[in-house]
């Protein structure tokens, strides 16, 4: 009897300690603003996101999980400040992707790192949600592989890759998002291997092909993409340009929306 007194005795003092609980998360103002901890579950019960508002607003550390319950993003949030600290998560637990949104949007450095290896992938610059700065893409040795300058969100700058060794394999340059003006390719070696010139995508002038020494061995004249002597162009080079024509402007990595879709959802 002693027994099923204390049972009953632990089961409302547990039932009162988490009513008492529940009465401290998930509360309104008369303002109807959240305050104090707040979390939200999936259907499943899983915790969706947990963390704490003054007057309506995130205030410090919060956090949003997978439905499967693993941690998918920290932002941190600063009082009377517009720009959040965040962190992406892969299910894994290994980091996807750091950086700041300020006002809802991306802003300053970003960086990305493989699901495979945690090494930097790439990284990218924005000013209030518009892509402005150098884009850098990254060989698994951390060695720059590719580096594209935008303005306003479009493509207009310099335009390099490099061999995972470090040396420089092409220098280009975009004119609002089209390849434009003085373009080199390099052997591994480091001698020129092409020098031509692009207009709006498009092979213009005289192209010179140069073998692993250094010697010249064929010209090509081309009149806005159209080879005047293609016959001269020996099955190598073909090869070279139908990579250069395939991946023209084409060298976008995901972006952390691509691989968590939902990841901005308002808490």
């Amino acid at each position: 009897m002693r027994s099923i007194l204390i049972l009953i005795s632990c089961i409302i003092i547990s039932t009162i300690v988490s009513n008492a609980q529940n009465d401290t998360i998930n509360k309104t103002d008369s303002m109807g603003r959240k305050q104090g901890y707040w979390e939200k579950t999936f259907p499943n019960g899983k915790i969706m996101y947990q963390g704490y508002f003054k007057d309506g607003n995130p205030m410090g550390e919060m956090r949003r999980f997978y439905e499967t319950g693993e941690l998918k993003v920290i932002m941190n949030y600063k009082e009377n400040s517009p720009c959040v600290k965040t962190c992406f998560y892969y299910a894994d637990g290994e980091i996807a992707g750091k950086g700041n949104y300020c006002d809802n949007q991306k802003d300053s450095l970003w960086t990305y790192y493989s699901f495979y290896t945690g090494a930097i992938t790439s990284t990218e610059n924005y000013n209030k949600g518009v892509r402005h700065g150098m884009e850098c893409k990254y060989y698994p040795n951390g060695q720059v592989s590719e580096e594209i300058e935008w303005k306003n969100n479009i493509k207009h700058g310099v335009w390099n890759q490099y061999f995972d060794d470090g040396t420089i394999k092409m220098k280009s340059f975009y004119s609002f998002n089209k390849v434009s003006g003085p373009y080199t390719f390099y052997w591994p070696n480091g001698n020129l291997y092409i020098k031509g010139q692009f207009v709006d995508n498009k092979r213009h002038g005289k192209w010179l092909f140069y073998t692993d020494e250094g010697k010249l061995k064929s010209e090509i004249d081309y009149y806005f993409g159209q080879a005047e002597n293609e016959e001269e162009i020996i099955a190598r080079d073909q090869e070279f340009f139908k990579m250069v024509d395939e991946n023209m402007g084409k060298f976008e990595e995901p972006t952390i929306e691509d691989v968590m879709p939902g990841s901005r959802e308002p808490f």
